[in-house]
C-alpha cells in the first residue's frame, strides 16, 4: 500500500534547542550502491522492428494523417505493429484503427485510422519545438542531471488533470500544461528520448490510498543502467497542509523491487528489471541515513537547506532506522534540534508539517 501521512508538530523550541537526549539505539548497514545492472528497457516495437518495410508504411500514414492500403502483409503483423506504434508517445494523435483484409493473388488490407486530433502532425511539430526549447535549458552534465531537470520541469509546469480525454498525451502535458498520468509519463519519456536518453511509458495498476487504480509510469536508462520513475505521483502530492508548493523526488530512480511494492505492469513485456540504485535521487544527493542520530539527519538535509528548499527530505536505510528516527524527530520533538543546527529555528514555538512515505522509508519536513 502506498502510504504518505501528512502530520503537523508544534515544536517548543525553548525545550528542545539544547537537544532531548541521545538515543542511538539502532543502526543499519550502508545501502549497497549498485551502479550498473546490465538490463535494458528492451525493444518497445519488436514486431515493427522485425518488419521495417511495414513499419515505414504505417508510420508514413500516421505522419500524413491518412488511411492506407497495404499489400502482401499478414493481418496479425499489421495489427501487432499498429498496437506498438499506438503505444509510443510520439504518435499521440493516433488513437485507434480498423483493418479489413481481402485475399486474392495477394492479401490487401485497408487500414482506417482513428485520430485524437485533426491536426496531429502540426501538433507533433509544435511538441518537438517546445521540447527542444525545454531541453536547451537543461544542465548537460550527464544523464542524471538531464533526467532530474525534465522531472522537475514537468512538476513545475504541468498540472495533474483529474479526467481522461485530450489530456492523455505528451502534447497536452508539454504544450498545454495539463495532463493525466498517461500524458505526464509520455511527456517524460518523449523529452528523455529526444535528449538521447532511452525511456518508455509503462501502463498498469498502482495502489493509491488503499485502492488499485489504473496508472502510468516510466523506465529510463541513465548512464547505462535502468531505473523506474513515477513523475505523476511526485506531481500530485506537491502541496503541504498550508498550501505551500515544493518539489519532491520520492519516485525518482527506483529499482523494480521498490516500485513493485505499489505498481503492477499490465503485460509481461512491461515487467522491466531495474537493479541499479546509484542514480536514485536520495542516494545520488547523499540524503540517506543509516542511524537515528540527529547528526545524520542534519548531514542528509544540509545541502537542501543551504539551497533554500522549503522541504527537507531524506531516506532511511531500513525500517528500523525509519521507525527510530521518526520517534526521535516527532515524538520526542528533536526536529527542533535539526532546524536549530541548520540555522532555521531560534526561539519560541514553531509548527512543523511533515510527511512519511512508509513504503520507501522517506521523511519530508516542510519549512
Amino acid at each position: 500500500m502506498r502510504r504518505k501521512r501528512l502530520c503537523a508538530l508544534l515544536l517548543a523550541a525553548l525545550l528542545c534547542l539544547t537537544g532531548c537526549g541521545s538515543l542511538n539505539f539502532t543502526s543499519a548497514e550502508p545501502i549497497e550502491v549498485v551502479s550498473y545492472d546490465g538490463s535494458t528497457i528492451g525493444d518497445r516495437t519488436p514486431n515493427c522492428t522485425a518488419n521495417p518495410d511495414l513499419a515505414d508504411q504505417l508510420r508514413a500514414g500516421i505522419m500524413a494523417q491518412r488511411d492506407l492500403t497495404l499489400h502482401g502483409w499478414e493481418l496479425d503483423l499489421i495489427t501487432a505493429c499498429l498496437d506498438e506504434l499506438m503505444a509510443l508517445p510520439d504518435y499521440f494523435w493516433f488513437r485507434g484503427y480498423h483493418v479489413t483484409a481481402s485475399t486474392g493473388l495477394r492479401t490487401t488490407a485497408e487500414v482506417t485510422f482513428r485520430w485524437l486530433y485533426e491536426d496531429g502532425p502540426a501538433k507533433y511539430e509544435a511538441l518537438c519545438a517546445r521540447a527542444d526549447e525545454i531541453l536547451a535549458a537543461a544542465p548537460w552534465m550527464g544523464d542524471y542531471s538531464v533526467a532530474l531537470y525534465v522531472y522537475d520541469w514537468l512538476a513545475e509546469n504541468v498540472t495533474y488533470a483529474e479526467s481522461e480525454g485530450y489530456d492523455q498525451t505528451a502534447y497536452a502535458a508539454v504544450c498545454e500544461g495539463s495532463a493525466v498520468c498517461g500524458g505526464i509519463a509520455d511527456a517524460f519519456a518523449f523529452l528523455l528520448n529526444r535528449a538521447g536518453i532511452p525511456a518508455c511509458t509503462i501502463t498498469g495498476e498502482a495502489v493509491h490510498e488503499g485502492e488499485r487504480v489504473t496508472h502510468a509510469w516510466n523506465f529510463a536508462v541513465l548512464d547505462g543502467a535502468v531505473y523506474a520513475f513515477d513523475p505523476t505521483w511526485d506531481n500530485t502530492d506537491r502541496f503541504d497542509a498550508a498550501g505551500r508548493e515544493y518539489l519532491q523526488h520520492l519516485w525518482f530512480g527506483l529499482t523494480t523491487a521498490e516500485l513493485n511494492i505499489t505498481h503492477t505492469p499490465q503485460s509481461e513485456q512491461d515487467d522491466i528489471t531495474a537493479l541499479s540504485n546509484v542514480d536514485n535521487y536520495y542516494i545520488h544527493e547523499n540524503a540517506v541515513i543509516t542511524d537515528d542520530s540527529i547528526d545524520s539527519v542534519v548531514a542528509a538535509v544540509r545541502a537542501q537547506a543551504e539551497a533554500g528548499s522549503n522541504a527537507l527530505s531524506f531516506r532511511c536505510a531500513d525500517r528500523t532506522v525509519y521507525d527510530a528516527v521518526t520517534y526521535r524527530l516527532f515524538t520526542l520533538g528533536e526536529a527542533g534540534s535539526v532546524l536549530r543546527r541548520l540555522g532555521l529555528l531560534n526561539s519560541g514555538s514553531y509548527e512543523l508539517a511533515y510527511t512519511q512515505q512508509d513504503d520507501l522509508f522517506i521523511i519530508t519536513m516542510y519549512l
